[in-house]
C-alpha cells in the first residue's frame, strides 16, 4: 500500500487445503501493489474491487491506482491480468494499463508504468522483502549495471553483522544455518537479480554489464529464502542504469529490417514519408535511387572487399570519411535524407546521446527528429544530447540531408530509459 490508501478485506475463503481459494480486497482510494504466488487451482481467484471494476490476477504482480474520482489504472506488472467494469473484460499485456472510470468499461490496455516505477536512478533494496521491482524496464538482451551505492542488509540482526552488496565472507558465511539460502552457490546477504520471468542474475557488487534474457522489469532481492526473512534487517541502496539501444551494436543485415525498435530508410526532403530500405549488402542497407546504391546506411567494419557501398576505398582505417567501428548515412542523390530510426517500445523518459562526424569532403545537414518534428540540427557534424518524454510508438530520427556529393556521414546513437 502506498501513502494515503484505503482497502478492505472483503471475503478470504478457503474450505480445505484443496479447495478453490477466493480472496477479495475492496480498494477506496490510493495504490496497492499485489505480488501473487500462481494459483494452482483455475478456480481459484485474487481479486482488488474498486467503485469502477474488479483487477484480478492469477499470479505474479499487478498495480492498482485509484483516484479522488473512483478512476480506476490496473497496471499489469508481470503474469496473467484481467479488468472487469460494465461487464466488459479486458486482459492486459505486461507493461501496459487499463483504465476505467466509475459507470464506464475499460479502456484498451496502453503501455504504461506504476507511477511508484516511473523514475529510473537510485533504488534502495530492503532485506526484509523478496523480489523487489525496480523502474528499469529492458529487452532480451539488452545490458545493463547495478552499481552498489551504499546502506547495509543483515540475514540475522541479533547474530550476524550488517554487510553490503557482496554478502557475507566465505567465514561467516559458513557458520550461518544451512538450508536457508535462495541461491546456495552465493553468500548469504548477496544481490540477486532477474529480468522479468526470468533466470536468477547474480549481481553482487559486480556492477555489471549483465544481460537480460528475457523482456521485463528488473527485480532485485537479497539472498535468503522468504520463509527467513523475518529475522533480516537494513536495505542497500543501488544505482541502476543501462545503455538499452545502441545503433552501432544493434546493427545487422542479418535480421529483418525493421531490426527490433531500429529501422533503416530514407525520406523525401519534404519529410513526408519514411521508405524502409528492402536491399542490403553484407554491411549495408540501401535504396539504389541512384546508380551508386544511394540513399544508405553502412558500417566501416574495416572490410571493404565485399557487401559495402561501391567505390569506397579505405586510408589508415579512414573510408571516405567514415572511421572504422562506424555507422555512416549517405543522402540519396536528390538531397533524400537517408535515415536512422528508432521506435519507442513502451511509455517514459528517454535520454539520447551521440554524434555525427564530418566525414567527407561534401557538407550536409544532421539532425535528430521526434515524431517528423526537428529537436536538433547542425550543418555536417555536431553532439547531441537530448532528454525527451516519449509514448509508446513514437519515433526518433537520426538523419543525413539537403546535399548529396561525398556525402558519407559517420553517426553514433545511444537511447536509454
Amino acid at each position: 500500500m502506498n501513502n494515503n490508501t484505503e482497502i478492505s478485506l472483503d471475503e478470504l475463503l478457503s474450505k480445505s487445503s484443496t479447495s478453490p481459494k477466493t480472496i477479495k480486497i475492496g480498494q477506496k482510494i490510493g495504490e496497492t501493489s499485489s505480488s501473487i504466488v500462481k494459483l494452482v487451482d483455475p478456480a481459484s481467484r485474487y481479486e482488488v474491487d474498486t467503485q469502477a471494476g474488479v483487477a484480478a490476477v492469477g499470479g505474479s504482480q499487478m498495480v492498482v491506482t485509484v483516484a479522488g474520482d473512483g478512476t480506476t489504472g490496473v497496471y499489469n506488472v508481470e503474469g496473467t491480468i484481467s479488468f472487469t467494469a460494465q461487464g466488459q473484460t479486458v486482459s492486459i499485456p505486461v507493461g501496459s494499463i487499463s483504465t476505467a472510470k466509475p459507470g464506464e468499461i475499460p479502456s484498451a490496455p496502453q503501455p504504461g508504468t506504476p507511477p511508484a516505477m516511473s523514475a529510473p536512478g537510485v533504488t534502495s533494496i530492503s532485506s526484509t522483502m523478496g523480489w523487489q521491482q525496480t523502474s528499469l524496464y529492458l529487452n532480451a538482451g539488452d545490458k545493463f549495471y547495478v552499481d552498489y551505492q551504499g546502506g547495509s542488509w543483515t540475514v540475522d540482526y541479533k547474530n550476524f553483522p550488517y554487510v553490503g552488496s557482496g554478502g557475507y565472507s566465505a567465514d561467516i558465511d559458513k557458520t550461518i544455518a544451512a538450508g536457508y539460502k535462495f541461491d546456495s552457490s552465493v553468500p548469504y546477504a548477496y544481490l540477486m537479480g532477474k529480468v522479468g520471468s526470468g533466470n536468477v542474475i547474480l549481481i553482487g557488487n559486480r556492477g555489471g554489464p549483465f544481460t537480460a534474457g528475457v523482456s521485463g522489469f528488473l527485480s532485485l532481492r537479497i539472498n535468503d529464502t522468504d520463509s527467513t526473512l523475518g529475522d533480516n534487517d537494513g536495505a542497500i541502496t543501488v544505482g541502476l542504469r543501462a545503455t538499452v539501444y545502441s545503433a552501432l551494436d544493434n546493427f545487422s543485415t542479418t535480421n529483418e529490417n525493421p531490426n527490433g525498435s531500429w529501422s533503416y530508410g530514407w525520406m523525401p526532403t519534404d519529410f513526408s514519408k519514411f521508405n524502409t530500405y528492402t536491399a542490403h549488402g553484407t554491411f549495408m542497407w540501401y535504396g539504389a535511387l541512384g546508380s551508386d546504391l544511394t540513399p544508405y546506411i553502412w558500417i566501416n567494419t574495416g572490410d571493404l572487399t565485399n557487401g559495402v557501398p561501391p567505390g569506397i576505398t579505405s586510408i589508415n582505417g579512414i573510408a571516405n570519411g567514415v572511421p572504422t567501428g562506424w555507422l555512416s548515412l549517405h543522402p540519396g542523390p536528390s538531397s533524400e535524407a537517408s535515415v536512422l530510426r528508432w521506435t519507442a517500445p513502451i511509455m517514459g523518459d528517454i535520454h539520447v546521446t551521440g554524434q555525427f562526424l564530418a566525414g567527407d569532403r561534401g557538407i550536409m545537414t544532421v539532425g535528430v527528429r521526434h515524431n517528423n518534428q526537428q529537436i536538433w540540427s547542425a550543418k555536417d557534424a555536431g553532439k547531441f544530447d537530448l532528454t525527451i518524454k516519449i509514448a509508446a510508438g513514437d519515433t526518433i530520427d537520426f538523419t543525413v540531408y539537403g546535399g548529396y556529393g561525398y556525402g558519407n556521414t559517420p553517426v553514433s546513437a545511444n537511447i536509454s530509459y
